[in-house]
């Protein structure tokens, strides 16, 4: 489902050129679980990036269904995500003037309208979450957990096929950690393929397949 093929990513950083990713060849299989660890800044946003087509490698093609994304326009690329992938950054970045059913809502602005999911299906994502009843709230009425769940909610309105998660369980506690993962594993379970990335050694045994970022270059896990 999701190729690399030589990709490449450096920035400059203090006057020096940092490799984010060096020249990465590999696939992600339709139905797979992958959990991609390393230290903080190891590159592993800038990995999640690439492969959902938000940023642009410096070499290399990053393929979708054999696909090449970046052979698309712009709208052609901001249309396929919308339709194929989901995403969970590392904040639930809510907009805080939108009720939580709202926000839930907001990725079928970029859908024409005959695709566009009805309200109750933000609804009833919300009841899957843990947040029944909790629709016409506001974000800052949530704690830090429930904003997270939300955007987890907004990340499956449109049924992606692809869910990319960044740090999904960055400062939740344990009980809401199991919860969110307990989701993900079902959502697996039932097909979806899931790119998750973590600073969290832990969490790399819940994914069918482990990969370890560091120094710009990609390792299956031992």
């Amino acid at each position: 489902m999701i190729q690399l093929e030589g990709v490449a990513k450096r920035y400059q950083a203090g006057g020096q050129v940092v490799e984010a990713l060096a020249e990465y060849t590999g696939t992600v299989e339709d139905g797979e679980f992958v959990v991609v660890t390393g230290r903080s800044g190891a590159g592993k946003s800038t990995f999640l990036s690439l492969i959902g087509g938000l940023i642009r490698p410096d070499s290399g093609r990053v393929l979708i269904d054999g696909q090449d994304i970046w052979q698309l326009s712009d709208a052609e690329r901001s249309l396929m995500r919308c339709r194929t992938t989901g995403f969970v950054f590392q904040f639930a970045s809510l907009i805080p003037t939108l009720t939580v059913a709202e926000n839930v809502m907001l990725p079928t602005a970029f859908l024409p309208a005959g695709e566009a999911p009805p309200k109750q299906r933000a609804l009833e994502l919300l009841e899957q979450v843990g947040l029944a009843g909790y629709g016409d709230r506001m974000p800052w009425q949530l704690s830090g957990g429930q904003q997270k769940r939300v955007a987890v909610a907004r990340a499956l309105l449109n049924r992606p096929r692809i869910l990319l998660a960044d740090e999904p369980t960055a400062d939740l506690d344990e009980q809401t950690e199991q919860e969110l993962m307990a989701l993900f594993q079902s959502l697996n379970r039932d097909g979806m393929t899931i790119v998750m990335v973590t600073h969290s050694a832990e969490l790399a045994s819940l994914g069918s397949r482990h990969l370890i970022l560091s120094g710009g270059r990609v390792q299956s896990a031992p």
